[in-house]
């Protein structure tokens, strides 16, 4: 293992290089040059949320990175299945009127050229405002998979989602907004803060929080109330 200079070369994934590594390394020196760095990072410790959440990002991709290098065939195998359901989602967002958004992968464009580099894009966005109760249920079934691990931005604004459809999007751990103000979410809106730990904004219907529940709120997320998502 060796350790990268505080500036990318060009050449050096920025994954690693936020951690402070270069090539050759393993999956050991990843661990260690996270955990080393989250040490001081981590928010309740006095770092900065923004940073933390930027150092968890590079920890996944160097993650990807060494696994690629040690097996590109193996590593390549285990993210078809997962490009396929984002895909998946993709489409029906779109179709209902929704939009997506993807965060690429450069390091293995540089590696296999624009067309499969694809195959690494992790759709960090959904936004499926107003959808009638069939269409947002079909497409909220496709988040129970891993490939959407990486979804940090849900806007749902409008639509018919209930308490019952917001127990589907506990396991979105790494959603840092969600949008749910003019639906019909009610007595779990409180519970939302504790099963996201990077939240930092939440848009609730009025009346979804009590006036204590707003009280004790974390500090962390800006609350949005109201009937629509033009309210502030």
């Amino acid at each position: 293992m060796s350790h990268a200079s505080p500036s990318s070369d060009g050449q050096t994934p920025e994954c690693l290089v936020i951690l402070g590594l270069r090539p050759p390394l393993t999956l050991e020196d990843v661990k260690q040059a996270y955990m080393a760095k989250a040490m001081k990072a981590h928010p309740d410790r006095g770092g900065d949320p923004q940073e933390f959440i930027r150092l968890q990002k590079a920890f996944d991709d160097a993650n990807d990175y060494v696994k690629f290098k040690a097996s590109k065939i193996e590593w390549l195998a285990s993210k078809i299945d997962a490009y396929a359901q984002q895909q998946e989602v993709a489409t029906e967002t779109i179709e209902r009127g929704g939009s997506i958004e993807m965060e690429e992968t450069d390091w293995l464009r540089r590696s296999f050229g624009e067309d499969f580099g694809h195959v690494a894009d992790k759709m960090v966005a959904v936004r499926l405002a107003n959808g009638r109760a069939d269409d947002i249920y079909a497409v909220l079934l496709g988040f129970r998979s891993d490939s959407l691990k990486d979804l940090a931005v849900l806007d749902l604004a409008g639509g018919p989602i209930t308490d019952e459809g917001l127990l589907q999007l506990k396991e979105l751990k790494s959603l840092r907004h969600l949008d749910l103000r003019g639906t019909r979410v009610g007595k779990l809106a409180a519970e939302v803060p504790g099963w996201f730990e990077n939240l930092e904004f939440l848009g609730l219907p009025k009346g979804a929080l009590g006036m204590f529940a707003r009280m004790t709120m974390p500090r962390r997320v800006k609350l949005a109330l109201g009937d629509t998502a033009d309210e502030e």
